[in-house]
């Protein structure tokens, strides 16, 4: 009768690291999708509101909107995109053909689990009325 004496597999603690490692590696991946996910969703809401800011100016420089008009459009559409703004955030001068208005606020990009900030982003924007000469 033969005595087996039991065996240690070596292998065994080389699996749990990479497993670990692997896990780890998993955790860093979906941080940086959620982070570049957020900038990203932030920067289109961004050029979306920046087209539709030079549209107002244009129709509201044609027509002579008055400055209350073009801030509430302004506001609505910022509420539609999630993009914050204050109403102090936006200033409007002269009017008709010499509307220009500028628009400046600021976004944070946030921690995905914790929702902190982890970068903020400026945007500034400026729209001048501007008379179209035909051909």
């Amino acid at each position: 009768m033969s005595v087996t004496t039991p065996t240690i597999d070596k292998r065994e603690p080389n699996a749990r690291a990479r497993w670990m490692v692997l896990v780890v590696w998993l955790l860093v991946a979906g941080f940086y999708f959620n982070l570049s996910y957020d900038y990203i969703r932030v920067t289109t809401h961004d050029e979306k509101f920046t087209e539709y800011l030079q549209y107002v100016v244009q129709v509201a420089g044609s027509e002579r909107r008055p400055a209350r008009e073009i801030r509430a459009l302004l506001l609505l559409k910022a509420e539609e995109l999630n993009v914050p703004i204050r109403g102090e955030q936006i200033t409007i001068g002269g009017s008709g053909t010499g509307l220009h208005v500028s628009v400046g606020y600021d976004v944070d990009i946030e921690i995905p689990v914790f929702e902190r900030g982890l970068y903020r982003k400026q945007f500034q924007h400026t729209a001048e009325f501007k008379q179209y000469a035909g051909f």
